[in-house]
């Protein structure tokens, strides 16, 4: 499975409690030559890591760890995924009670290797691959065609709705505006039939924006795109851009490599815009850091923004009255009864659930080493 399978209720579903041992594998994965080489070994190896930890744990009863091992041989968890197109990482899920799930994910951030033996499934990598992978539309405009594709995670799907692939639609010289060739035309008339053509690619794509209101990213000459921001009736949708010309024949393979450096810098705006809200937060007051305090403030539903730096790791249990207790339990050894191994998990979900933006950043990018911090909506 791909991130794009990742809905609110798949998520859900996947965070409630399952009967123990509930096992997460997670590893790094590599989508080139010769780096992916390494991956099966690595797999081998974490599977092997898996079922040691399950005979050496005496809590398990011999027909779940005889379940669990026959799910954790190398050759039926290879039949959970396409290791054909691997991602940046790899995510599989089991449990005595559920069939064995593999998740597939682009991240721009290192992917760690864990294995959680315990009564949820860690979840924390795959959320953040889904918000990373933010889907926007990209439309190439060109003389000769117009395509507008779907972007998930920098993989592209060419749309064939809404009146695209368009080609200009020629009458007659006098009413075909743009025209054959109409980028040779160096008559006066020329700016009034790219007007006539944007126009008409605009009103298509509004069709696309009503049905589904992402982002846009536009690829042209910057005299078309230029022209077609004219037009443009959702303000603020551009959210990037690529002066390409010709890119309407461009594979898709191509294009995707081309626009790498648009989404990029995106997230990098994404990323400053983020800092700049919490530098702002800090000012008027509505600033919270640290596990504990972004935790109260979610529960309470007044967190806006919570940033969460890729790294951070911490077990901990809740109360009933929304404080969260830090606890220290050592690398590799099982949690407490009522501490959950890695309590950001749920604080994640939660967030979610009371749609408060979740963002992931690169380690280090927080002040003072908080981990996690927020603003609050008052």
């Amino acid at each position: 499975m791909r991130t794009s399978d990742l809905t609110p209720a798949v998520l859900k579903d996947l965070r409630r409690p399952r009967p123990f041992p509930a096992i997460s594998l997670l590893m790094p994965t590599h989508r080139t030559r010769p780096a992916n080489e390494q991956d099966p070994i690595r797999l081998r190896n974490l599977l092997g890591e898996a079922v040691r930890r399950l005979k050496e744990d005496p809590s398990v009863d011999r027909e779940g760890r005889m379940r669990l091992e026959r799910q954790l041989d190398e050759d039926a968890v290879r039949r959970l995924f396409d290791a054909q197109r691997p991602e940046d990482g790899l995510l599989v899920l089991l449990a005595p009670d559920d069939d064995p799930q593999a998740w597939q994910f682009r991240s721009p951030h290192d992917i760690p290797e864990r294995i959680e033996v315990t009564d949820t499934f860690l979840t924390r990598n795959l959320v953040a691959a889904h918000l990373y992978a933010r889907p926007y539309w990209v439309l190439v405009l060109d003389q000769e065609e117009c395509k507008l594709y779907l972007a998930h995670a920098g993989n592209l799907t060419e749309v064939d709705d809404h009146g695209f692939p368009a080609r200009p639609q020629v009458p007659s010289r006098e009413d075909a505006i743009p025209g054959p060739a109409y980028g040779s035309d160096r008559t006066g008339y020329r700016a009034e039939r790219i007007a006539q053509y944007v126009t008409d690619i605009e009103e298509r794509f509004t069709a696309a924006m009503s049905e589904r209101r992402l982002p846009l990213v536009l690829v042209g000459s910057p005299e078309l795109t230029t022209a077609f921001e004219k037009v443009l009736r959702h303000t603020g949708a551009v959210a990037g851009r690529l002066d390409l010309t010709g890119a309407d024949k461009h594979a898709i393979p191509q294009l995707e490599q081309r626009l790498e450096p648009v989404f990029g810098k995106i997230r990098e705006d994404r990323a400053a815009q983020a800092r700049a809200d919490l530098d702002a937060a800090r000012g008027r007051k509505a600033y919270v850091a640290g596990p504990a305090e972004v935790w109260h403030t979610v529960m309470e539903h007044r967190a806006a923004l919570v940033l969460v730096e890729e790294g951070l790791r911490a077990a901990g249990r809740a109360d009933a009255n929304h404080q969260l207790h830090i606890v220290d339990v050592p690398a590799g050894e099982p949690a407490p009864e009522g501490v959950e191994t890695d309590i950001l998990d749920s604080l994640i979900e939660e967030a979610l659930d009371a749609d408060t933006e979740v963002r992931f950043v690169p380690d280090g990018t927080l002040p003072d080493g908080v981990g996690i911090a927020g603003t609050l909506r008052y």
